[in-house]
């Protein structure tokens, strides 16, 4: 039976985990997890420990600062595998780890490659208003997301989607494409597509600063993609008050609703627990749960209830 080691940090390295663990036909084995140290995940978002899954499944796991150091790779070395998995890291991999497998190192990237190289690619989706979105699996070489092409699978994201829903549906993703797959590839058995550079797109790194809002001069709809595509386990999108930082974490959208007052204008309470605001144009976004930075998320109808409506969500 072909032997795998999984590199990963994230919600989709979870379900790869579950689905080595629980599918009796898988025809492979997974002999190791490769995840950050505590230090190092302090700034990963999305970040999964397995913790639990060790005790569940009891399978050797190893805590990095990063995936180069001679002592992660004399672990993975020493697991002697067919095939090194990665998915969620964001660490390059040396040509030193790319040469430890039999076959070689498959890097899963949740983007229809070649469109969404780079990162934050599910965060980008979600803002610039793609519907028809993928999970790719590709071999890893020295230069990013450019390997040739083992496997995709294909899924919509819809206007209800958050970044976190659409994480889900790549791990449902990751877990079809290992039971389909992970027995032939660690084989040396691989489907090889490849990669129209001419086709290529890429995404650059969000920052948390990134997350703000400004104004809202912008169309209802677009605020809203940008509120969905950061919200958790994001850090998020805020605006800055004259008291504190306030997350938004949800809100709504209704293409027939329309107003002629000011754009930043919250003009009226909803039975959803949220406040509408102005836009560009007269479209109006619906504001749900709210955050203070160091309090509680609560409903924004309840944040606030001590302003008197009409008011300027930018001047309070």
């Amino acid at each position: 039976m072909g032997k795998f080691v999984l590199v990963a940090c994230t919600n989709v390295g979870r379900y790869i985990i579950e689905e080595f663990m629980n599918n009796t036909d898988i025809g492979a084995e997974l002999v190791g997890v490769v995840n950050l140290n505590q230090e190092q995940a302090i700034n990963k978002a999305n970040y999964d420990s397995y913790a639990d899954l060790v005790l569940k499944y009891n399978f050797p796991i190893f805590y990095c600062d990063n995936i180069n150091d001679a002592e992660c790779m004399d672990f993975m070395k020493n697991l002697n595998p067919d095939i090194i998995l990665q998915s969620g890291w964001s660490q390059k991999f040396s040509d030193a780890v790319l040469n430890i497998p039999k076959y070689c190192c498959i890097g899963e990237h949740p983007a229809p490659l070649p469109k969404g190289r780079g990162a934050a690619c599910v965060n980008w989706a979600i803002l610039t208003g793609e519907t028809e979105w993928g999970d790719s699996y590709f071999k890893m070489v020295s230069e990013y997301d450019k390997g040739e092409l083992y496997a995709q699978k294909f899924f919509r994201i819809e206007p209800y989607d958050t970044v976190f829903t659409v994480y889900e549906k790549v791990a449902k993703c990751a877990a079809d494409v290992v039971a389909q797959y992970a027995s032939k590839w660690s084989e040396g058995v691989f489907d090889t597509m490849i990669q129209d550079d001419t086709k290529a797109t890429y995404y650059k790194k969000r920052r948390p600063a990134d997350g703000e809002i400004k104004d809202f001069a912008q169309d209802a709809f677009v605020i809203h993609n940008f509120i969905r595509a950061q919200t958790n386990p994001y850090p998020g999108t805020f605006i800055n008050t004259s008291k504190e930082k306030l997350l938004i974490l949800s809100s709504n959208f209704d293409c027939e609703m329309n107003t002629q007052l000011p754009q930043g204008c919250c003009f009226a309470k909803t039975d959803d627990g949220g406040i509408l605001v102005a836009c560009k144009d007269g479209s109006v976004l619906e504001i749900l749960r709210v955050k203070p930075e160091t309090s509680p998320s609560m409903w924004a109808k309840d944040y606030f209830s001590d302003y008197k409506l009409p008011f300027n969500i930018l001047d309070i």
